[in-house]
């Protein structure tokens, strides 16, 4: 069976760190929307809880989506034309298409019941509007919940303010009984704050009262709460309306509620040591998460904040509940809440260090780039990426940063570039031609950066079926290598150069020209460039019909990537065009078995282009074993994986057309129409993992589908049917039938349904019935597992 690591994926509800509290009316109010209504807005100020709500009434609704819940995180996103790209991310669309992300988006959401999760849209208001507007019209059954400090403004949306928590009014004497979220919030955080501290009659008023200064703000709070560790209630309160105080200059009137958790965040603020002030300013220039390397790199100095502190400070800010700390599988990491981000952003500014910041946050994760460039075709491949896939949002700042700063355009040009890797490995085709594209307009220094850039945007180009839009970058690339002498570009130019006339039909001299590069990568002693040579060249020669050379190439590139065991990358796509030369030299068994290699490392990549593939080649082996459902629901498997990874299927190559088409064409014969539908219907309704374990089982001993059969009563059912039908008079349940030939629970309702009506029975005893006649008629085969 195969599994990945325990780890949260992009898209999924994160774990809830501490209890959620109260808002019962509020998760009410959501499900009776989203009954009635498509876009629903949770509005109201930074800090109210708006975020946890939204995931907590998510959480509590998806058993009434089949197709699941979906959140995407925009807090740590500041660009809006990358917009369309996180909600890709989100759905585990990865960027392997040149289509627009949001005409993937809608394609992929068209016949799902799914809801999807905006979380914190204010900076990206319009272009989060026209996105809800789009799918909503696109995809008829599909939910959207958004949180935001106002409300989007589009047609049919419904918008739910969040308040503060719930307090009672204030009573004569002040001796009200009655329960409330916000002094419920505050006894249970403070009784985790303070082991064994309780809410009771000796300090219920003082609680109370301090919820009431703070207006029932969650944040607020919470951060008040985190000083019960060195202040008594009494001292809380009246160091607090000090502050208050000063903030309406001795009147007793109200305050805003914005002002409120600012003067909360202030007096939280003013109650940290100098050295915590400090880290929490420089803090602020991160987005999303950050370990502490970084922040020891990024925010110390030598006079105020030593290396040596840092620790110290962030733990210290930790305890003031100012940052978060998070248990990933790869470690401790921090994160800050927006509402303190925001302030902490203030506080730099105002003690002008703010460009020293960012060009320090920009150096660290510039020599990051410049380590996972360096290493990552080795043995650290994966951990490396995962950092990266875990960076990604200070990756985003740090590049925005370099194309907003003329002076650091050049910077700009070599973080993109040094990216190369991660933005193929990890399927951001289009968002690594994004940041190429804006360093190119931006740095015009004749480089080898520029050269590769160009190379790397043809190269992505001709991945996502662009393959005739990229004479120009090439032209470019070619003379600028020739100018500045920069071989290792000119050699990488030239392989790009005869891959795309190879495509556009002009093969003529096209292995001679790799022929060449492979001369001068070898001269120049580049072992990336040869690993990457061995496959990518080996592919071009099998495809001209030299099969032996390029099998020997890939074989070249698989014994460079053997001391490596952790490189999965070229290792993959090795396999992969050595099983497809394995097949067309007439090795069908070899073929298979390199496959079967290959999976594993797409599968440990997570790399859905790949995957879809090696279950082509796996379809032909099981048609030429007449393992015909088991090719329907590999092709379906794969044409599930082909839509959300690919503009054109099978790199539009048409000798894997033809195979496909032959292997199809025989299941569909021997199934019948209807027969071959059902089964591509449950390949591609499959989760990722069970279409690994599918790909991954032995067939080769198997019975054919379609056996010499006698004539019974079942004969008008397919072979799937009469699977079904066997594991119902074994008098299994449909949820346990699905789980027995992994597939959907809806895929076997639909499949008694179908059994019922042709055999023109009314209930499953009848089909129980004709359990001993199944078994000898119909010689069902074994469960694809």
């Amino acid at each position: 069976m195969h599994s990945s690591p325990a780890r949260r994926t992009p898209g999924e509800l994160p774990a809830e760190t501490t209890s959620f509290v109260g808002r019962r009316r509020e998760l009410g109010q959501v499900a009776d929307v989203l009954a009635r209504a498509r876009l629903v807005t949770l509005t109201g100020p930074g800090g109210v809880g708006k975020t946890r709500t939204a995931v907590r009434a998510a959480r509590e609704l998806r058993g009434a989506y089949p197709d699941g819940v979906r959140l995407v995180e925009l807090s740590a996103l500041h660009d809006p034309e990358l917009l369309a790209n996180a909600v890709a991310a989100a759905l585990d669309l990865p960027e392997q298409t040149a289509r627009p992300a949001l005409e993937v988006i809608a394609d992929h959401l068209e016949d799902r019941e799914l809801l999807l999760l905006l979380d914190t849209c204010e900076h990206l208001v319009d272009a989060c509007a026209m996105l809800c507007d789009e799918l909503l019209r696109s995809a008829p059954r599909l939910r959207i919940v958004a949180t935001s400090r106002q409300p989007l403004d589009v047609p049919g949306e419904h918008v739910l303010a969040i308040g503060p928590l719930s307090m009672p009014e204030l009573a004569p004497g002040g001796g009200d009984r009655r329960e409330c979220d916000a002094l419920a919030l505050f006894a249970d955080r403070a009784s985790a704050a303070v082991p064994g501290f309780t809410v009771g009659e000796d300090n219920r008023a003082d609680v109370l009262a301090l919820c009431r200064r703070l207006d029932g703000i969650p944040l607020a709070i919470e951060l008040a709460v985190s000083r019960l560790r060195v202040l008594s209630l009494d001292e809380m309160l009246a160091r607090l309306d000090d502050r208050f105080r000063l903030l309406t200059g001795g009147r007793r009137t109200s305050v805003p509620r914005h002002q409120t958790l600012r003067t909360a965040i202030g007096w939280s603020h003013d109650l940290s040591t100098a050295a915590e002030r400090l880290l929490w300013a420089r803090l602020s220039v991160f987005a999303g998460e950050l370990s502490l390397q970084a922040a020891e790199s990024v925010c110390a100095d030598d006079d105020v904040l030593p290396t040596d502190d840092v620790l110290t400070s962030l733990i210290g800010l930790v305890e003031k509940s100012v940052v978060v700390r998070v248990e990933t599988p790869e470690g401790t990491r921090y994160r800050m809440l927006d509402t303190i981000r925001e302030f902490g952003l203030e506080q730099l500014a105002v003690l002008g260090g703010e460009e020293r910041t960012r060009r320090r946050h920009l150096a660290y994760f510039l020599d990051a780039a410049r380590a996972f460039d360096e290493e990552w075709t080795g043995d650290a491949q994966i951990p490396l990426l995962r950092a990266l896939v875990r960076d990604q949002a200070n990756l985003r700042v740090a590049l925005e940063h370099c194309a907003a700063t003329p002076r650091l355009h050049c910077d700009g040009l070599e973080l993109a570039t040094a990216l190369w890797g991660y933005w193929h490995a990890t399927g951001l085709l289009t968002e690594g031609r994004y940041w190429l594209r804006r360093a190119l307009d931006g740095c015009r220094d004749e480089t080898p950066q520029r050269v590769k850039a160009l190379w790397l945007i043809s190269w992505y180009m001709d991945l996502q079926g662009e393959r005739g839009r990229n004479e120009e970058l090439l032209k470019e690339a070619e003379q600028l290598a020739a100018r500045i002498n920069d071989q290792v570009g000119a050699a990488w130019t030239l392989s790009f150069q005869a891959h795309r006339r190879y495509f556009l039909g002009h093969m003529d001299g096209c292995a001679e020209d790799f022929d060449e590069v492979r001369t001068r990568l070898t001269a120049l002693g580049d072992d990336t460039g040869l690993l990457m040579l061995g496959f990518y060249g080996g592919f071009m020669l099998i495809l001209a019909g030299e099969h032996e050379k390029g099998i020997a190439w890939c074989d070249d590139s698989l014994g460079r990537g053997a001391e490596y065991p952790g490189e999965q990358w070229a290792r993959g796509w090795a396999l992969w065009v050595k099983s497809v030369g394995l097949w067309l030299r007439g090795d069908h068994e070899a073929s298979v078995e390199c496959a079967r290699e290959g999976i594993r490392s797409k599968a440990a990549l997570h790399d859905l282009m790949g995957l879809a593939h090696f279950m082509e080649g796996l379809a032909w082996r099981a048609a030429e074993l007449r393992r015909f459902e088991r090719v329907a629901v590999l092709q379906g498997a794969a044409d599930a994986l082909w839509r959300r990874a690919a503009k054109e299927a099978r790199f539009a190559i048409p000798v894997l057309h033809e195979l496909h088409t032959r292997a199809a064409e025989s299941a569909r014969s021997a199934l019948g129409a209807d027969g071959y539908h059902h089964s591509f219907e449950e390949g591609g309704a499959l989760p990722l993992d069970a279409v690994v374990d599918l790909a991954l089982d032995d067939e080769s001993g198997a019975s054919p589908d379609v056996p010499p059969q006698r004539s019974g009563p079942t004969d008008v059912l397919t072979p799937r049917e009469r699977q079904v039908a066997a594991l119902v008079g074994e008098g299994r349940t449909n949820r346990e039938i699905a789980a027995k030939l992994v597939v959907s629970k809806r895929t076997v309702d639909s499949h008694v349904e179908h059994i019922l009506t042709k055999l023109g029975f009314t209930s499953r005893s009848q089909i129980a019935a004709l359990r001993a006649e199944v078994a000898a008629d119909c010689a069902v085969p074994p469960p694809e597992v």
